[in-house]
């Protein structure tokens, strides 16, 4: 699959057809992916290359409405989703304040028709160009390509979307968080030297620079911990560290259940599946150590179950 960023001052020519599914994409959960379904059925029946076009910034970001960006999904995550997938393009755009003023006519010629867009799959929320302007109508109205529009998609008689998603995060609901994604919900990053506290409780800890991924809740979790494409139980641990000096930033760290490597510098992958208990001060070191032990067994007792 070739990546290609769409620069706001370069102009790029594809003849090859192409159909690609619009928006952000942020989770690929199971609403985003009956876009990429439509992308595969249109693609097969018309013999079209298939693309997903997003943004490298949240534009609400990149306009100054929100302070901070938190990711469900990483571009990275996103490009190894549709690799998996077998698409042939993704297409990064490059949003800046200039992007944002575009009006829907500028939009279109500049990302989807000099793209060799053919076919546009979009929910049918979608707004683009200057002032969200141009709506799933400007689309269906533009004789350069096929439109498709997709109904949104209901899970328990709500719609499924992101910010429904980091709301189970906040309230560490992982079941139903899981379902929406339609896979688990993973965060990787590099290894990085902590404060070696799990080590002077007996519980050695990878410390996980964990970037702008949207953290789930404080508290501990049952995980799974790939390394260089081994599989092992984990213990993870969200929070402050309240028990000892707390953090000013939360940190991700890892129990690796029947592991003993230095990994220093490595990428790992963290995949959630249950919440055991939220975060706590203990009263002492062995209190906490107590507690440690009963989460371990737990956490083995989960995945052999």
């Amino acid at each position: 699959m070739k990546v290609i960023y769409l620069k706001e001052h370069e102009n790029i020519q594809i003849c090859e057809p192409i159909v690609a599914a619009l928006g952000f994409f942020d989770g690929l959960h199971v609403g985003h992916m009956a876009l990429v379904n439509e992308v595969e059925r249109v693609a097969q029946e018309k013999n079209y290359r298939k693309a997903l076009m997003t943004f490298d910034h949240y534009p609400l970001y990149v306009l100054g409405k929100i302070e901070e960006e938190h990711y469900l999904t990483s571009l990275l995550d996103r490009q190894k989703i549709l690799e998996e997938r077998g698409f042939d393009y993704l297409f990064v755009i490059e949003f800046t304040k200039n992007v944002s003023a575009l009006s829907p006519d500028a939009f279109i010629q500049k990302y989807l028709v000099n793209c060799g867009v053919r076919h546009v799959v979009c929910g049918f929320d979608f707004r683009f160009g200057c002032q969200n302007l141009g709506t799933t109508q400007t689309l269906l109205e533009n004789k350069n390509f096929d439109t498709s529009i997709i109904d949104e998609v209901i899970y328990k008689g709500e719609k499924i979307s992101s910010s429904r998603i980091r709301q189970h995060l906040k309230d560490g609901r992982m079941k139903d968080l899981n379902e929406l994604l339609g896979r688990r919900y993973t965060i990787h990053g590099q290894v990085i030297h902590g404060r070696r506290i799990g080590h002077q409780l007996g519980f050695p800890t990878a410390n996980i620079d964990y970037g702008s991924y949207f953290l789930p809740c404080g508290g501990v979790y049952a995980v799974k911990v790939y390394v260089q494409e081994n599989c092992y139980m984990g213990m993870c641990n969200i929070g402050y560290n309240p028990t000892f000096h707390a953090l000013k930033k939360a940190s991700l760290e890892v129990n690796i259940l029947d592991f003993d490597e230095d990994i220093y510098g490595q990428e790992v992958f963290v995949e959630f599946y249950e919440l055991i208990r939220k975060e706590q001060t203990f009263p002492s070191k062995e209190a906490l150590v107590h507690q440690l032990q009963h989460d371990c067994q737990y956490v083995r007792k989960y995945f052999e179950s």
